[in-house]
């Protein structure tokens, strides 16, 4: 059984744009200041590409954990090996090249190669992804899951002719619990196999309690 689960088949799109508000199991509170652990774990490296967990910022209800994503052009690199990384690593939902793997891709059941993937398998076996779905995720905002969630937020980036930087959040709700818990992350188009590093919840916990307002009123 693969890691990540397949896909489900879609509707057609309404087109209709959903209200937005802000709900714990979307993303990390603005009026709090989160305990910080630094993590500075290489959750993945080849020879064009590291994924670094930079840190974890905890709150009550849930941590967000920073990624910083460097791609370089290797030597020996061709034009079109290096095109190919540049695309994965920027990955616009409207690029065509794209839009085109993603259908290929759904048309067999499965995610494409270019789709950046994340999850944690928690100290119980138990698991949570980036590509899990939910059958109201088109309901804003939605009943409360009745399972953990994991989001990953693409926060921005730049680079060169020769290197690429981008900076993504992961946000796992609610609160993992105060045990080892393991990362893991995938991305075919880059070169990267499912790959597990472990986390310590007991220091993302400790990190929740000093959580505080930006203001006691």
């Amino acid at each position: 059984m693969d890691f990540f689960p397949p896909p489900l088949p879609r509707d057609e799109e309404t087109g209709d744009e959903l209200e937005f508000a802000r709900v714990p199991w979307d993303g990390a509170p603005e009026d709090v200041i989160g305990g910080v652990v630094p993590l500075e774990r290489v959750l993945a490296r080849n020879d064009h590409l590291a994924i670094v967990a930079t840190q974890a910022v905890a709150y009550a209800d849930g941590v967000e954990i920073g990624l910083r994503l460097r791609a370089r052009r290797r030597p020996g690199m061709s034009r079109e090996e290096w095109a190919l990384v540049s695309r994965g690593m920027w990955g616009f939902d409207d690029d065509p090249w794209h839009v085109a793997q993603a259908e290929a891709a759904a048309a067999q059941g499965r995610h494409p190669d270019g789709l950046l993937r994340f999850g944690v398998r928690f100290a119980d076996g138990s698991v949570v992804t980036t590509v899990d779905e939910r059958e109201d995720e088109d309901e804003w905002p939605g009943r409360r899951p009745e399972r953990p969630v994991l989001c990953l937020s693409e926060e921005g980036g730049g680079g060169s002719g020769e290197n690429v930087d981008t900076e993504h959040t992961l946000w796992l709700w609610p609160l993992p619990p105060p045990q080892l818990f393991e990362l893991a992350v995938e991305w075919p188009l880059l070169g990267v196999e499912l790959t597990f590093t472990p986390l310590d919840g007991a220091e993302i916990a400790a990190a929740a309690a000093r959580a505080r307002p930006f203001w006691d009123d």
